[in-house]
């Protein structure tokens, strides 16, 4: 498996981290008892979870996924920091005979808290990225049709149909992108009208071409009107 370059820089500071943590615990004289061990304990496994959640983000190739997994790496590090400072109390205050218990059922609540913040911010990317892709979907129809027209500007050969092409590019441009499906037999013939529209231009029939991207303003006229009823 390869490792990138940022997991491995990510892996060389969480390994630092944890070595520059292990030697001041260990050299400062903490009371070694039942406290110290729960407090270390709990901070060296928030900093591998820290280092996994990590890794796990920037193991995603698209830059969107590794986007929407940032509020995950902002999680594992609130609980990180929290868990250091807590663990560094107890570590601290061990020679007090309080019952360890507590200390070791404060850092599961911690952790639990952690565990569930990671679940639910998992959830919402997916839900996010879910959305996503179905507005790709949805907005796939005037996007498709804002490159055909645009190819077909490059195609004419007429400067008139040229700019009326031009033209009818803009008025898709700037139409509403969301589809639904009671637009579906309006934009079937919007469908229709540009694939004739696109044989009239091949055929330099310039009258047809003319009369098309008008009767195609008027089709993509009356379909912005209803997609405005339909919000």
């Amino acid at each position: 498996m390869n490792i990138s370059k940022n997991k491995k820089l990510s892996l060389a500071a969480v390994f630092i981290a944890i070595v520059v943590y292990n030697v001041v615990v260990f050299v400062i004289p903490f009371n070694r008892g039942g406290g110290f061990w729960s407090g270390y304990g709990f901070t060296m496994l928030a900093m591998l979870l820290a280092a996994a959640v990590g890794f796990y983000t920037l193991n995603r190739e698209e830059l969107k996924s590794k986007f929407y997994r940032m509020p995950l790496i902002s999680v594992a590090w609130l609980y990180l920091i929290i868990q250091l400072i807590v663990g560094l109390i107890q570590m601290g205050l061990d020679f007090i005979p309080i019952p360890f218990q507590y200390g070791i059922a404060l850092n599961t609540v911690l952790l639990g808290a952690c565990l569930i913040g990671l679940i639910t911010v998992e959830i919402g990317k997916v839900e996010i990225e879910r959305i996503d892709e179905k507005i790709k979907g949805i907005t796939f129809f005037i996007k498709s049709l804002h490159v055909d027209v645009e190819c077909l500007v490059d195609k004419a050969a007429d400067q008139s149909v040229k700019k009326v092409l031009k033209d009818l590019a803009e008025t898709i441009r700037y139409s509403d992108p969301m589809s639904n499906p009671q637009l579906a037999t309006i934009e079937n013939k919007i469908n229709v009208k540009v694939a004739v529209l696109a044989e009239t231009v091949e055929k330099i029939d310039n009258n047809a071409s003319n009369a098309l991207c008008d009767e195609l303003q008027q089709l993509f006229a009356e379909r912005n009107r209803k997609c405005k009823i339909l919000k």
